[in-house]
């Protein structure tokens, strides 16, 4: 498989050896997650959705009593690599719900949490690892590019539910968009929270500046107020302390790419994401198919759409693009 580079080499390194064998031999299988519960079934999450691993080595999607199941200790072996076997380094990270490797991939951690005096301190009894494939894909935001950003740079957010392909797209957008594909060479700078878009040590286009590890709202004041970005690109924009950075970069003639997670039935139903667009700050919304067609852009919406007075709605149907396969086969 393409997508079965160094970066998932990585991954299966962090997994205990036996749980590492059996996802191995899946050569053929479309992996975006690996779900690992204790004493329980490990999942493979594909494009056809949740899977099992057999005893003999093949997906399914039966449950059975044949199924690879986690133990304990591989819970806490994977823990521990993932960790660099240093769990009080990641002690923050931990509290927050994720670790995330030098590759890009983020690891969700569901545990029991410890607190003194009112105060959360620690995660134990860690009991499930999700780990999420992260992917560059060259070429993906095409549609997006001809068509958005065919007169030059303009506000966007980008929306869709989890594993729809947000980060994606929001990579080859920072490539492109820094490369020259639209005539010019603008200068971008990219809030990586998590370290998911550009891992430890990845590069995001000859003109563009990562900013790491900062919360979103700090980044995006520094970033405007040190970098002189011309777009300032920013991956699950929860837009409550940072939605006034965005509106102070958007003021001082920053242009923005935001994700967020909603699925265009539930986006009318998000008055934070709403109020950005009936302020006119964000002239179009793309919205994502969803996790069975990650990539794929269902349409675009125009602003108009969410002013007041405006007779259309959120079914009209402005741009579908089609969908870009993100994972092929070699």
């Amino acid at each position: 498989m393409e997508y079965k580079n160094s970066v998932y080499k990585e991954i299966l390194d962090t997994l205990s050896p036996r749980i590492k064998q059996s996802v191995e031999n899946l050569q053929n299988a479309e992996i975006f997650e690996i779900r690992l519960r204790r004493n329980s079934p490990v999942v493979i999450i594909t494009r056809q959705g949740s899977a099992f691993i057999t005893k003999n080595g093949r997906l399914t999607q039966i449950f059975s009593d044949q199924c690879l199941t986690a133990a304990e200790y591989e819970i806490t072996d994977t823990l521990n690599k993932c960790c660099g076997y240093s769990l009080h380094s990641y002690s923050k990270e931990l509290l927050n719900g994720f670790i995330t490797l030098s590759c890009g991939a983020r690891i969700g951690v569901c545990g029991t949490a410890v607190y003194e005096n009112g105060v959360l301190k620690s995660v134990k009894d860690v009991s499930c690892l999700n780990i999420r494939i992260p992917r560059t894909v060259k070429g993906v935001s095409d549609g997006l590019i001809k068509t958005v950003f065919s007169n030059g740079l303009k506000n966007l957010m980008i929306v869709g539910p989890p594993a729809s392909g947000k980060t994606t797209l929001i990579k080859d957008l920072a490539y492109q968009i820094s490369d020259g594909r639209l005539g010019k060479y603008y200068k971008v700078c990219v809030i990586d929270e998590r370290f998911e878009i550009s891992g430890e040590k990845g590069s995001l286009g000859p003109n563009t500046d990562i900013i790491k590890g900062f919360p979103k709202a700090t980044a995006i004041s520094m970033a405007v107020r040190t970098m002189s970005p011309e777009i300032i690109i920013c991956d699950e924009a929860g837009l409550g302390g940072e939605a006034d950075e965005i509106i102070f970069g958007i003021n001082c003639g920053v242009n923005f790419i935001i994700t967020a997670h909603s699925s265009e039935e539930d986006f009318s139903k998000r008055s934070d994401l709403l109020n950005l667009c009936k302020k006119g700050l964000f002239m179009k919304i793309a919205f994502l198919s969803g996790a069975s067609s990650p990539g794929k852009i269902k349409r675009i919406a125009d602003i108009n759409e969410f002013t007041e007075n405006s007779g259309n709605t959120l079914a009209d149907t402005v741009g579908n693009f089609g969908e870009y396969k993100l994972y092929k086969a070699n």
